[in-house]
């Protein structure tokens, strides 16, 4: 259980947080980061406007997806804010190496509007801006959650305030000309570490206002999909495939139970073809799927905005954005007057558009960019606050589809998932919608229904089979909506190698009378890591997640096997997982091991790279099968990525001779 825990009254440089159950922070000189490791989508919220994870070098996960065990698909995300007083622009921003925004506060952090908030604050009159402070303090939510579609996604609400008496340079009591900035410096992933920031592509699906009607890569140049909330149907509809219709769910609630055209108005990268290797190299290994986006839900009024009357009357918005804008790194704007042009969609590089098109209409190819998603211009008052919400995640494809890198089955796209989280947003809401927009303070927001609680999880080894027990918490915990016992049964899962592969062995359902807390595996292979999951559902069929299978106490995944036993042939012998796919720098080392099954007694093995230089070996004595690499070599250090050659030879019982040899490749990818 997460508790919600309040923290006040502390410097960023001087506070600690005061709660075992949240992963430790991160300190890098003045600013602090918070990991989010809630769901499939690992990131870190920071208090000095970085989103979604810090650059690599720090340490801090950039939405690795999947979390704990997937590349990273971000190197920054930022904020920007910048207004334009008397011919002069002015940009408070976060961007790599130059942080202007001055750490605050830390808030809520634990369970509240989602499964796992975080809420800190920065502002822009610190020493930090050199006397150019617009007068700008930020409240920061960030929202994670642990099932469902939402577990690829982590919102943001952004409460903006002006404080007049804090600006350097602006006289009016006024704030005219503002413009609200997102940007995100992706690198789409580094599974392929040869090139891992080079070869992406980035891009934008919405309303462009008729900017791209002549042009060759709109992304559905014709209706080819029907996008639904949770698939993807290969049946035109009529319909944009940049549209999301909302209300013909019955999870989406409209006030005048119409169905709506929402833009959705989205910026996004995705892995693309590799320059500096041969061959197609835009799924690297399989790995790098995901489509990394980010997508506004609210934003206050602007002169931007869709306007009109409903059919009763009632005024009705939706908000627009200001511009979509892309550059690579050769054109990062160092000048406050180049960050505000690309906000405003008036740099030279935005060759006209307010937004930018695809790379290849402009004589763009892959390469390393960031895309820069803006709304505005506003006028704030001294002391008003503007509020914005903000949907970012990985999604499988745009159109969702089935994971082969990591094998979790069919996963939904980056379509599927903003459509998602707007009906997320506006789930509770009474007397708003996308037509009718409310602020995360104006109507009820987020109150999706609640998934069983997750049973707590042993298991062990005995006698060649796998026993597991859990806990009853389920049972006797009423859903905090309903107050109602509502449990309905268990599922007891099994995957192998690695978590995901999961497979059901068998439930227990209230229905059949058969609910029970334990479990036998009888069907168990010798050699082979398994893991174990037992989800609860309750009686609307809402299943809890997962996650219980066996961690250490850094939350690094821990296998449970039966021993293999000794061969009695080289020709038995199994290299396991091979090719080895490591994690990063940041992340817990799941298993961080090669495992050599079946060997035979008085045996050794050696590994060697490609140029014949000895890394590792070791000899076989034991009375088990089994012998473990940890993939480090003879001097203590871990081996890079690369292609390896492992050789083993069997010798004669008196280990005078050698009678067999086994010569193998290895391939380790980092």
């Amino acid at each position: 259980m997460l508790f919600l825990i309040i923290l006040m009254g502390f410097t960023a440089n001087s506070y600690s947080i005061p709660n075992d159950n949240l992963s430790s922070s991160k300190q890098y000189g003045g600013w602090e980061c918070i990991p989010i490791t809630t769901g499939d989508l690992w990131a870190c919220v920071c208090n000095n406007g970085i989103i979604g994870g810090g650059p690599f070098e720090t340490g801090c996960p950039g939405y690795s997806w999947p979390g704990g065990r997937g590349p990273f698909y971000l190197w920054e995300g930022r904020l920007w804010v910048g207004t334009m007083v008397e011919g002069t622009p002015y940009v408070s921003h976060a961007d790599y190496g130059n942080y202007e925004w001055e750490p605050g506060e830390w808030g809520f952090i634990g369970r509240g509007k989602s499964d796992f908030d975080v809420v800190c604050s920065y502002n822009d009159w610190g020493n930090e801006n050199w006397g150019r402070a617009i007068g700008i303090k930020i409240i920061q939510r960030a929202l994670s959650w642990k099932y469902g579609p939402a577990r690829h996604i982590i919102a943001y609400e952004f409460d903006v305030i002006f404080d007049h008496s804090k600006s350097d340079v602006v006289e009016s009591d006024v704030l005219d000309k503002f413009y609200f900035s997102l940007c995100f410096d992706g690198d789409i992933c580094e599974a392929d570490r040869t090139s891992p920031h080079i070869d992406d592509i980035v891009f934008y699906d919405g309303w462009t206002g008729g900017e791209w009607a002549s042009l060759t890569h709109f992304p559905s140049p014709s209706d080819d999909y029907t996008i639904l909330p949770d698939t993807t149907l290969l049946i035109p509809d009529g319909i944009p495939d940049q549209v999301c219709l909302f209300g013909d769910d019955t999870n989406e609630v409209t006030i005048l139970g119409d169905t709506q055209w929402v833009w959705r108005d989205m910026s996004f990268l995705m892995d693309g073809d590799n320059p500096d290797e041969p061959g197609n190299d835009s799924t690297e290994y399989g790995l790098c799927s995901g489509v990394l986006f980010s997508s506004m839900l609210y934003a206050p009024e602007s002169p931007r905005d869709s306007i009109w009357k409903d059919s009763n009357g009632d005024l009705s918005r939706i908000p627009r954005p200001a511009s979509h804008q892309w550059w690579n790194w050769n054109n990062d704007p160092g000048t406050d007057r180049n960050k505000y042009d690309y906000m405003t969609g008036e740099h030279p590089m935005s060759f006209g558009y307010k937004f930018l098109p695809h790379p290849y209409d402009v004589g763009a190819g892959v390469f390393d960019y960031r895309f820069l998603l803006t709304y505005g211009p506003y006028s704030i008052a001294d002391g008003d606050t503007i509020h914005f919400v903000l949907a970012t995640g990985v999604g499988q494809g745009l159109n969702g589809g089935v994971d082969g890198g990591y094998s979790r089955g069919y996963l939904p796209g980056a379509r599927q998932l903003r459509d998602y989280t707007l009906m997320m947003y506006y789930s509770g809401a009474t007397h708003s919608d996308p037509y009718h927009p409310s602020s995360p303070d104006e109507d009820n927001h987020w109150i999706m229904p609640d998934y069983p609680e997750i049973p707590e999880l042993h298991y062990s080894i005995s006698e060649g089979v796998i026993n597991l027990v859990w806990s009853n918490i389920a049972e006797v915990t009423p859903d905090p909506i309903s107050g109602l016992i509502d449990f309905a049964g268990y599922r007891v899962y099994r995957s192998e190698w690695r978590p995901g592969t999961w497979v059901l062995l068998d439930s227990f359902t209230v229905a059949e009378g058969n609910i029970q807390r334990n479990y036998t595996d009888r069907d168990v292979t010798l050699g082979i890591p398994y893991y174990y999951a037992v989800t609860s559902f309750d009686t609307e069929e809402l299943e809890s997640g997962k996650s219980n299978y066996m961690k250490d106490p850094g939350g690094a995944e821990l296998p449970i096997h039966v021993a293999s036993p000794l061969g009695s042939a080289l020709d038995s012998v199994l290299v396991v997982p091979n090719p080895y796919y490591g994690s990063a720098s940041w992340e817990a080392q799941y298993e961080d091991k090669i495992k050599f099954m079946y060997m035979p007694q008085n045996s050794r093995i050696k590994v060697f790279t490609l140029s014949g230089d000895l890394v590792w070996e070791t000899e076989h004595i034991g009375t088990s099968g089994d012998v473990d690499w940890d993939i480090m070599n003879k001097s203590g250090t871990a081996v890079p990525s690369g292609l390896y050659v492992y050789k083993i030879e069997q010798s004669n019982a008196s280990g005078t001779e050698v009678v067999d040899t086994r010569i193998g490749k290895l391939l380790i990818m980092r």
